[in-house]
């Protein structure tokens, strides 16, 4: 009896230590589901705050505390002339000098980010410091103020944490929508006038109503700084700072090859810089690489410029590309040179010098041309909230996890569940040693567990992941790029998350969205730590587990040539040849054809690509912009395995790019060409880490550049033209892959004018539209005839007389008919014809 009890306990303890290692063996699941689950949920929401009530932010200067300066002499300064652009990033430079022992640590500068609730959170830049007994070491550092802030403190800190110095920097905060106009000259004094051009453009709806209180308030946002060779920025990222650069009476090889390299970056990226030449035309022009091509071709003296007389120096400039932008009875005063998204405005007289130096003719002049030729640089939209980030979108929805490593883990699981279980328990109970089971369940159970955490442990998401997105516009003619990078980094533990690259990126953080955290503690606390120095490393502080981390930067790129397109209209077809001069192999291309686009295969370097496709059949298959995928369809190709995963991920990731990078083409006269080529290789080719540790890294750049057809050079084309609506009744105009609609809320009669190309001969005429659903067609519609003036009724998909509705002006004029809040679709104009200047 008592034998038989025993036996029965050893059973029930048998069985408890089986469940037991069972339920380890489940629970180990954790390790690899917890690696694996960070690609899955790639988008979590994140909620926008504020900088919340930033008049009461510098709450603290009473209890400043300073201390070290018996040690050390800290001259520094900060932001320019002392200020500061919230939001953007200025200089802090100067020299540091040690009369103690030596010192070995870093020099850090502590800027405020922004307030979340009553947090205040702020960054630490900082810079490696060693100096002996005596010694002196220059500082030249960048840092960004989010939020509004009286000073930046700067201390010492040692190489065991301790901080044996600290002070602070007194600066004035001015608004994010600052414009700031550089100006960078040998003789600063003549052009202190500089002071009096007034760029800035308020945009309002009243402005109208308001316009003298209006031209005040503009001249609130512009703020000169004047520069020179030593105090001119080598970081992109401070340059990113200015709308404008005026340059004259300097030699531009007295900057150094960073400054001038950060120069030409900005200036591709779309900055706007003016250059003064007159008499000194060779000494400015000078040590800039992409002004090589503009030639002086000598000096001619005019006795007056825009009624400013005296003898003035004229440069009399050439060079490709150099277009006329202002003169007089064929002298020229002002010319442009684009150079990638940015221009040049080349000025042939001095701008230093007299008699135009100081002139209000002058000012005028400069005011008109920069406006004209960079209008976006100097709008100041009051109620724009700032910069949304196009790239922080993609690069934080990280790539699909590979199954196979997971799919082997559930294997051996399996194999446990349904085999050797089993098997095991028929054994033992045939040999009738089934109380051996409390050997050989752990046993097996253990070796089966050590197998799903050595797999678990050599998946390459073990560690983390970094995610790099890139976008880069290239230019004709030119093979410097500038390229816009974001970049997403994971890690698997919490806490800090260190990013180090040997290559020096210029860091940009954009901390408007952010996880929300409540907080009732008004804290500080440490956002993110940024080194300054010729390699990379910025430190996240307080990062979740497998949370997201993202910065920007902006690079340039010598693609090595350039992409070339031959492609044009014929026959009712793009016909032609991209050819690719460059030193990227792209493994997908597409082309965007006025609307439409069609991919290509891969397209290596010195390869050339044949186009030839049917306008028609692009038509047909209606692949829009932001009509391309059908998910369904994509699901079943991915569940079919006809594509993989990752290839059905790519899809999705390059038409996100070019959903958010597409350049609508307003230009009647042009035909929208854009190429689009896609590589999996990284703009920033330097070793990447995540806390010291090589991690999984995924990548995808896509290169984009502008070929638009000029209509009147065409043999043939077939185009939809969008009109322009004029009415005096409410309403909203919507567009979609489809097309364009007009919602109105009242009753009314809507004229719609199309303006038809120049240099263009029209053969076919009509005008298009698509029913839908919850989408009408017109109630009813007329075109105007120009011959008997009068409204001629018409339908859609009509052929109408070329002769009788193109006015002298080239314009066609429609009226259509809508009820009240009923979506009625906008017509486009089709028209085929011919360029006048074809083949010229």
């Amino acid at each position: 009896m008592k034998y038989q009890k025993k036996q029965e306990m050893k059973k029930k303890i048998l069985a408890m230590i089986a469940m037991l290692m069972a339920c380890i063996m489940i629970l180990s699941l954790i390790a690899p589901f917890t690696i694996f689950a960070a690609p899955v949920t790639t988008n979590a929401k994140a909620a926008i705050v504020s900088n919340g009530d930033e008049s009461a932010v510098d709450d603290t200067i009473g209890s400043l505390k300073t201390f070290g300066k018996e040690q050390f002499d800290v001259e520094l300064q900060a932001g320019f002339d002392g200020n500061y652009i919230v939001k953007k990033t200025m200089p802090v430079r100067g020299v540091i000098t040690n009369h103690g022992n030596a010192f070995h640590g870093e020099v850090q500068i502590k800027a405020y980010t922004r307030t979340v609730n009553r947090d205040k959170e702020y960054a630490i830049y900082y810079q490696k410091l060693d100096l002996e007994q005596g010694a002196s070491k220059a500082i030249d550092m960048a840092a960004t103020m989010g939020s509004i802030h009286k000073y930046l403190e700067i201390s010492l800190v040692d190489e065991k944490g301790n901080k044996v110095y600290q002070d602070y920097l007194f600066l004035t905060a001015k608004d994010p929508k600052t414009i700031v106009i550089g100006v960078l000259s040998e003789s600063t004094q003549d052009l202190k006038y500089l002071s009096n051009l007034h760029l800035a453009q308020i945009i309002e709806d009243n402005q109208a109503t308001q316009e003298n209180y209006q031209t005040e308030l503009n001249k609130k946002y512009d703020y000169p700084v004047y520069l020179n060779e030593s105090t001119f920025p080598s970081n992109i990222e401070i340059l990113n700072s200015f709308s404008v650069f005026v340059v004259d009476d300097f030699d531009f090889s007295a900057l150094t090859q960073e400054q001038r390299q950060a120069l030409h970056q900005w200036v591709l990226g779309g900055g706007t810089i003016v250059v003064g030449t007159g008499a000194a035309a060779q000494k400015t022009l000078k040590g800039l690489d992409f002004l090589a091509n503009i030639q002086v071709k000598g000096t001619t003296t005019a006795a007056e410029v825009m009624g400013v007389t005296g003898e003035i120096p004229l440069a009399q400039l050439s060079g490709e590309g150099l277009a006329d932008l202002w003169g007089s009875d064929g002298i020229k005063y002002l010319s442009v040179l684009e150079a990638g998204k940015g221009h040049v405005i080349l000025s042939h007289f001095s701008l230093s010098q007299a008699p135009m130096a100081g002139q209000d003719k002058t000012l005028e002049m400069l005011t008109v041309a920069l406006r004209q030729v960079a209008s976006e640089a100097f709008a100041v939209n009051l109620y724009d909230e700032g910069y949304y980030d196009s790239l922080r979108y993609i690069a934080t929805d990280f790539p699909p996890f590979e199954m196979n490593s997971i799919l082997f883990i559930f294997g051996a699981i399996g194999v446990y569940i349904v085999i050797v279980g089993p098997i095991l328990y028929f054994i033992l109970k045939k040999r009738d040693r089934r109380e051996k089971g409390w050997i050989f369940v752990p046993a097996f159970s253990l070796v089966f567990m050590g197998l799903v955490f050595l797999l678990a442990q050599s998946s390459t998401y073990k560690s983390g992941m970094i995610h790099t997105v890139s976008v880069v516009e290239m230019q004709k003619g030119s093979h410097i790029a500038k390229a816009d990078t974001g970049m997403a980094i994971k890690y698997a533990s919490k806490g800090s998350v260190t990013f180090s690259s040997d290559e020096k990126i210029p860091i940009s953080i954009n901390m408007d969205e952010n996880y929300y955290r409540e907080s009732l503690s008004n804290n500080e606390k440490c956002a993110y730590r940024i080194l300054c120095g010729n390699t990379t490393e910025v430190t996240f502080s307080d990062s979740e587990s497998w949370g997201t981390q993202y910065f920007g930067t902006q690079s340039s790129v010598d693609l090595g040539g350039n992409v070339e397109s031959t492609v044009k209209m014929k026959d009712g077809k793009y016909v032609g040849e991209i050819i690719n001069h460059t030193n990227i192999d792209f493994y997908r291309v597409v082309l965007m054809l006025d609307g439409n686009f069609h991919a290509f295969e891969s397209l290596k370097a010195g390869d050339t690509l044949k186009v030839d496709l049917k306008i028609a059949d692009l038509e047909k298959e209606n692949e829009n912009l932001y009509g391309g995928f059908n998910d369904e369809a994509i699901r079943k190709q991915v569940t079919n395995g006809e594509i993989t995963r990752k290839e059905a991920y790519m899809w999705y990731m390059e038409h996100d790019l070019r959903e958010r990078y597409y350049n609508y083409q307003q230009n009647t006269s042009l035909i929208p060409v854009t190429f689009y080529g896609y590589s999996q290789k990284s703009i920033l080719s330097g070793e990447k880490k995540l806390n010291g540790k090589q991690v999984l890294e995924d990548s995808l750049t896509m290169y984009k550049q502008d070929f638009p057809l000029e209509l009147s050079k065409q043999e043939q084309f077939e185009i939809g033209l969008k009109g322009t609506i004029d009415s005096n009744a409410k309403f909203n105009e919507n567009y979609d892959e489809f097309g364009s609609t007009l919602y109105p809320y009242e009753e009314s009669d809507f004229y719609i004018t199309y303006a038809l190309p120049e240099g263009v001969k029209v053969n076919q005429m009509e005008l298009q539209g698509t029913a839908r659903d919850y989408v009408s067609l017109p109630e009813m519609l007329t075109i105007f005839n120009r011959k008997t003036k009068e409204w001629d009724e018409v339908n859609l998909g009509e052929k109408l007389a070329v002769e009788n509705y193109i006015d002298e002006s080239n314009m066609v004029e429609i009226m259509m008919h809508c009820l009240k809040e009923k979506e009625t679709v906008l017509p486009k104009l089709w028209m085929q014809g011919g360029g006048l200047f074809a083949g010229n």
